[in-house]
């Protein structure tokens, strides 16, 4: 799903009275910072302005848990340093035929509850997750054709999907191993993983305990025990790192993460998205005219708009959206440049002087949302941010719009391919298209079927040429996200730039 991790699902979160986990005997109060837990042993303290939903990885409604995720739940294989698929809960795996791929398990492996790891958990959890169970609905359809798992043996299990797909191990590297366990319990709020982090207590909407788990395979050599809290405002954030009551901060407004540059480390890391402008012909008609979508394209001043709307924090796209690195990205393909002057030539071509675009986004993306207005404006549309909340936000993405712009950053790094951004290709009847290109569309299908790595990166190449050629959306940015924390302190990143807590180390 593209709906990007830390950016528009920042704003989710439960907002439910605070429940205890299972995976305490005597459940602590969830503090806020390192003062909560004294000076002696002080939890490593990360903050954000959401949590996860839920502490169930299969339920999670975003991927705003992601972070959390990574400490306390694993995978069967995991994208490396490089972007590569590399063995995690499977050492070895190989392709049985085109619907079936056979995985070696990593013997001796515990759950935080005692349990062993096996092939017998890993078809409980596919079996799960394909219960018809709505609570697990997104995870579902980032699975995409997942169809079954068959137990070999003790250590061999076999993954099985309905139709060939080219990208199942990366989607299998969002697959979170649970503890079949806790099943019967309530996994949103009680967790048992693998990880080298165990939860000792959890606080909805507000904090995560976190634990070194003794018998992790992969454990965590200096971090013994880490807190992971919720600070939506950013001027309490801020306030929170500069007192020391935080050891670091993700998902920060580019604004911000400029601000405390100067006092603390701040890395910036490739989001792995793109930021956009869909243009729904649908509710605007003349939005079907190219002449009217390039013209959107021209009136933008990219590098403006990342110096000021992201604070420096991003890159000017070549017109596509995949960021270098990623199958399929395009060195050839050429910005649109900056070129008012011919963006209202091209608008009065098409007869669409003085013509009305709104653009709808959520209250994290208003300022950059009102940047983009105001080049619009100035080409002669009359242009109006409307902030939609969450839930209204999500239906405008990913069912239907009332307005004709939608501001948002599509997510292509969890699956590290362009099926991420699936909005774009094929809908279900009834679902409003992004992209109404039948060539495009056509290109994207191909995509998803092609097996053949070399012919498929030709394929999406070709369907980034085909939507830079028809301006199909407003290529605004690359954006990054900045991850921030004290000089005594360090952070590190995994390839997908969340926290490794295990590899990550608190200040004296």
């Amino acid at each position: 799903m593209e709906l990007t991790r830390r950016r528009i699902l920042q704003m989710g979160g439960l907002a439910a009275a605070a429940l205890a986990t299972g995976c305490a005997t005597t459940p602590k109060t969830a503090g806020t910072g390192t003062a909560a837990a004294g000076a002696a042993g002080a939890p490593l303290v990360v903050a954000s302005p959401a949590l996860t939903n839920s502490l169930d990885p299969a339920a999670a409604l975003s991927n705003v848990g992601a972070t959390f995720s990574a400490q306390v739940y694993e995978p069967l294989l995991t994208f490396g340093a490089d972007g590569k698929l590399e063995p995690a809960l499977a050492t070895a795996w190989r392709v049985i035929d085109e619907l079936t791929v056979e995985f070696t398990l990593r013997q001796g492996v515990k759950f935080h509850r005692g349990g062993a790891f096996d092939a017998a958990a890993v078809k409980a959890n596919v079996d799960r997750l394909l219960s018809g169970d709505p609570a697990f609905a997104f995870r579902v359809g980032q699975m995409g054709t997942l169809s079954g798992a068959e137990v070999v043996g003790p250590d061999t299990v076999r993954i099985t999907t309905d139709k060939p797909d080219p990208i199942l191990l990366n989607r299998l590297a969002r697959l979170a191993i649970t503890d079949p366990a806790i099943f019967k319990e309530k996994p949103g709020s009680v967790a048992s993983g693998t990880g080298p982090f165990k939860v000792t207590a959890y606080a909805p909407a507000k904090s995560i305990d976190l634990e070194a788990f003794p018998d992790a395979w992969r454990k965590s050599e200096s971090v013994k025990s880490a807190r992971i809290v919720s600070i939506p405002d950013p001027g309490t954030l801020t306030t929170a790192l500069r007192t020391g009551e935080i050891d670091g901060a993700y998902g920060l407004p580019p604004s911000v993460a400029a601000e405390l540059a100067g006092s603390f480390v701040v890395k910036p890391v490739p989001a792995g998205s793109c930021a956009i402008l869909s243009m729904i012909g649908e509710v605007e008609p003349k939005l079907r005219d190219k002449r009217v979508r390039l013209a959107l394209n021209l009136a933008v001043n990219k590098e403006e708009f990342v110096a000021s709307g992201l604070s420096g924090y991003g890159e000017v796209p070549n017109g596509q959206l995949l960021q270098p690195g990623y199958l399929g990205h395009d060195p050839s393909l050429e910005a649109f440049p900056h070129d008012p002057e011919r963006a209202r030539a091209l608008l009065k071509e098409a007869g669409a002087e003085g013509l009305t675009l709104n653009i709808a986004t959520t209250a994290l993306f208003k300022q950059q949302a009102e940047i983009t207005a105001g080049y619009l404006a100035k080409v002669g549309i009359k242009c109006e941010v409307v902030i939609q909340d969450l839930s209204s936000f999500i239906t405008s993405l990913l069912k239907k719009s009332e307005t004709p712009l939608l501001y948002w950053q599509t997510d292509y790094v969890d699956l590290h391919d362009i099926s991420g951004v699936n909005r774009l290709g094929p809908q279900p009847k009834g679902v409003q298209r992004h992209v109404e290109d039948e060539e495009y569309i056509k290109l994207f299908a191909s995509s998803q079927t092609e097996m053949e790595p070399a012919k498929r990166e030709t394929i999406i190449k070709a369907m980034a040429k085909r939507l830079h050629d028809e301006a199909g959306v407003v290529f605004l940015a690359w954006p990054q996200t900045v991850y921030v924390h004290s000089s005594k302190s360090d952070l590190t990143l995994n390839s997908d730039g969340n926290v490794l807590l295990a590899e990550s180390r608190k200040g004296a």
